[in-house]
């Protein structure tokens, strides 16, 4: 169970691919977007199914909020009619915002619920907080043996309208129903362990798996100079891989990027084109445009090919909330598989990791001069060269195979008393 398209999830469909090949016939249960809107889709092998949830009434409910928003003014200034009924009015089409997302996850889970109870699943592995209702409903109503993936710290991250007690409650009571817990991150699993008094989590960290003609330095399009730029060559280039949105550190990079000549950034993945648009403004009004290159998402099959070549990646994650600072992103990985050393964040679980295999340089992430300075040392041919070897060397140790020993042993464990029942009920 996973509450988005699947098609760019590469988590997803790794635990997917490990279940396969442990015997298992396994079915992504995904949702529709604007962008994709096929019901059914093979990814990676995988038979993707994906629910359209839909909001009751949703047409008068959305010129409802088109009507209260134009009573307040399109240009959200506060006229003679006072601040108080200002703000009253503001919040009318904020509370009918709310109501048409509750309804459409209302409508989700009992969609996703019908679902399950359809395929009657031995396991059901789902994917963070917004689908573990499902995994309660499976449990209960199928009697699935359920995994509990949270890739974030769900009470703590960014974005979360409902009460911050309501959410702490409900993780509380995921971690008891499941079978068995996942994270992402040690310091995620440490958190959680603290804050609910239960076991941590096991960690499956989100490792990218190696190209099959990868050479040496790990990429497949890797240059002869290590990827750093010559003195009198193109532009050194910074990658940025995931997803394209607030609190991944773009805005600090592109800031930083008039003080660091010479250097380009390119952004490869997933995200609204209105955050593109912000982006691209923001890169005119640094004068940096002719640097900055907003490519489009590939499939998570292509990402470690599409970075390779590259001369570092970036991870300048945002301390904007608990979740993004405790984080172990994915792409420290796909950086570290296509070869690419990482200018990163100086954040617990990124620190430790950076510093500890010396793959890369750690900077506050907000610092856009500690940012420019650590560019421009980054791709110094000399220090690049230097940091791809500590690369190839932490590569070679921090591979998915190993992450999916860990994963096929928890599958085992988790669905191994139910399978043993079934034989005995038989």
């Amino acid at each position: 169970m996973v509450r988005n398209t699947a098609s760019h999830d590469s988590r997803v469909l790794r635990c997917a691919r490990v279940l396969r090949a442990r015997g298992y016939e396994v079915v992504v249960v995904a949702v529709t977007s604007e962008r994709e809107r096929a019901p059914r889709a093979t990814l990676q092998g995988i038979e993707v199914v994906r629910l359209t949830p839909r909001a009751p009434l949703a047409g008068p409910v959305r010129r409802l909020r088109r009507m209260l928003a134009g009573a307040v003014g399109g240009d959200g200034r506060v006229t003679a009619t006072g601040a108080s009924e200002h703000s009253m009015k503001a919040d009318r089409p904020r509370a009918v915002a709310r109501l048409y997302r509750l309804l459409r996850t209302l409508s989700y889970y009992r969609r996703a619920i019908a679902t399950v109870r359809g395929i009657r699943p031995q396991l059901l592995h789902c994917n963070d907080y917004n689908t573990m209702w499902i995994g309660v409903a499976a449990k209960l109503l199928v009697g699935s043996a359920v995994v509990y993936d949270s890739h974030e710290l769900w009470p703590d991250r960014n974005g979360r309208t409902e009460p911050r007690w309501w959410l702490l409650a409900c993780e509380a009571l995921f971690l008891r129903v499941a079978d068995r817990n996942l994270v992402t991150s040690p310091a995620h699993a440490a958190a959680i362990a603290r804050r609910h008094r239960v076991a941590a989590p096991q960690v499956v960290r989100n490792v990218a798996e190696r190209p099959a003609a990868a050479g040496a330095s790990g990429g497949t399009k890797a240059r002869g100079d290590g990827g750093a730029r010559a003195a009198d060559g193109p532009p050194a280039t910074l990658v940025y891989a995931g997803a394209v949105t607030g609190g991944r550190g773009l805005e600090q990079a592109i800031a930083a990027l008039p003080r660091a000549p010479g250097v380009a950034l390119r952004v490869l993945g997933p995200g609204s084109e209105l955050h593109r648009a912000r982006l691209a403004e923001l890169a005119a009004e640094h004068g940096v445009a002719d640097r900055v290159k907003l490519a489009p998402p590939v499939a998570p099959s292509e990402v470690v090919g599409e970075l390779a070549g590259a001369t570092a990646g970036l991870a300048l994650i945002q301390p904007s909330c608990l979740s993004y600072e405790l984080c172990l992103p994915n792409k420290l990985f796909e950086y570290l598989a296509a070869g690419l050393p990482t200018l990163a964040a100086d954040l617990p679980a990124i620190r430790a990791f950076v510093t500890a295999n010396g793959t890369g340089l750690v900077v506050p992430p907000a610092d856009t001069d500690a940012i420019a300075r650590a560019m421009l040392e980054i791709v110094e041919p000399g220090r690049n060269r230097q940091l791809r070897a500590a690369v190839a060397a932490a590569s070679a140790e921090h591979r998915w195979e190993r992450e999916a020993e860990i994963l096929a042993d928890l599958y085992r464990d988790a669905s191994g008393p139910r399978r043993r029942q079934a034989r005995a009920s038989t």
